[in-house]
């Protein structure tokens, strides 16, 4: 008798929830196995979006360049040939190479349309499911997902893909704020500023430079004020790219942060004295960051967290040189102004752009805070999603791994920390496809 695939149910519809279908259908097809019957259940139609592209405006650019950007880890020039074919052109009119940095929403379409395609293959084994999960129990060796009008779904593997929950409450710097928009992402969050409004922007990262300019284009003229504790602003990528440097060497040892840090900055000042960029530096780390993340231990982790993290995160996760360009106008002309302290001032509307709170947070999710009360999942030890191992299999309050719960993307960042850029989400997906269907 031919040997069966398990069936999997994806909890999530954005990106992710695509490249776990993905890696799937390869494995299974690699050993020569029947695909395996996935469902994916999501709140919002079309899956494949999520909150990263479906809530993208057109000017909103990848971080990272297109040759990275493939849904399949064999076919790497995927995403470019998808450009190629429905002739994608830029704003210039040029062609989109490797190292293009392509609207979101254009990458969105190419994520949501490969997975309507198999929709649309009635022999593909993939169906999805418009609702919220609520609830994930053991039933007789198989998993029931109950959704948020009763309807129950059964499978032998679950797999969270539940992206990035809403910003956490942020301290207002500031008592002379008028209103304050909690969740930037939030639809019509931004409705109802108006061009004639000071705007308080709570942070400095990514999500203040996609505010930022968003609201510089809808309302020209529009005066901004960005405000962290060290106004670090997220780095830019080199113009051409340049080969990475080859990493960290191992010793054998297990690994401890400072002597990760010493080689690292040793590394920066070989690159610096011969007159080579940072960026392939940090690079050739990039790679093996699940490893020695998994190889500290609990202290070193919150002291990176607490020490380490903000500087790595914008170096890591830099912007595309045209975002920069508009981003520097804002600041030359005025229009956006960076200052660490506000206190005194007035604002006419402060927006929370802090980024997403830990998935493992109270609150935000009936489904999560029911699998953390039955001890289903428990919080990585610096609390920033869910307790796993480097498949993405979650560990429970008793100490085991499971079997048949999963997850990637932004749950796994303490435990694996680089989670959510698609280079490591695809990696995830391969890895919970190899647990799914073992040779």
């Amino acid at each position: 008798m031919p040997r069966s695939s398990p069936s999997v149910l994806v909890v999530g519809g954005g990106a992710a929830s695509v490249f776990v279908t993905v890696a799937l259908r390869e494995r299974a097809a690699a050993l020569g196995l029947p695909a395996p019957e996935v469902t994916v259940v999501a709140r919002d139609i079309p899956v494949g979006l999520g909150l990263a592209y479906g809530r993208a405006e057109a000017h909103h650019r990848l971080n990272s360049p297109a040759s990275a950007m493939s849904l399949s880890s064999a076919e790497q020039g995927g995403f470019l040939a998808h450009l190629d074919e429905m002739g994608w052109r830029d704003v210039d009119g040029s062609e989109a190479s490797a190292g293009s940095f392509i609207p979101r929403q254009v990458y969105g379409g190419y994520v949501a349309g490969a997975f309507q395609a198999l929709l649309d293959d009635p022999a593909s084994g993939v169906t999805a499911v418009q609702g919220e999960a609520v609830s994930v129990v053991d039933v007789g060796g198989r998993s029931a997902v109950t959704l948020a009008d009763a309807t129950e779904l059964q499978a032998d593997v679950v797999v969270l893909a539940l992206g990035n929950p809403p910003p956490g409450r942020v301290r207002v710097p500031t008592a002379g704020v008028g209103r304050t928009v909690d969740d930037p992402w939030a639809r019509g969050a931004l409705d109802g500023i108006r061009a004639t409004d000071r705007v308080l922007l709570i942070g400095t990262g990514l999500t203040t430079i996609d505010i930022a300019t968003s609201l510089a284009r809808r309302h020209p003229g529009v005066v901004m004020t960005a405000t962290s504790r060290h106004l670090l602003l997220p780095a830019v990528h080199l113009v051409a790219p340049v080969p990475a440097w080859p990493g960290f060497v191992s010793s054998g040892e297990a690994p401890r942060l400072p002597g990760l840090l010493r080689e690292f900055g040793r590394q920066l000042r070989t690159a610096s004295a011969a007159g080579e960029p940072w960026q392939p530096v940090l690079d050739g780390v990039r790679p093996q960051i699940h490893a020695l993340w998994q190889a500290l231990d609990a202290a070193d982790r919150k002291r990176f967290v607490a020490h380490v993290a903000r500087r790595w995160d914008v170096h890591r996760h830099r912007m595309a040189q045209s975002v920069w360009a508009e981003l520097s106008a804002l600041i030359d002309s005025g229009t956006l102004t960076l200052s660490a302290d506000v206190s005194g001032e007035e604002f006419d509307v402060a927006v929370n752009c802090t980024g997403p709170n830990s998935v493992a947070a109270p609150g935000w999710s009936p489904l999560v805070d029911g699998l953390l009360s039955a001890g289903a999942v428990v919080p990585d030890p610096a609390g920033l999603g869910f307790d796993a191992d480097a498949s993405g299999a979650l560990v429970g309050a008793a100490g085991g791994v499971s079997t048949r719960l999963f997850a990637i993307g932004a749950a796994l960042k303490g435990a694996l920390w680089e989670t959510v850029a698609v280079p490591e989400v695809r990696l995830v997906a391969t890895r919970i496809a190899e647990r799914v269907l073992p040779a």
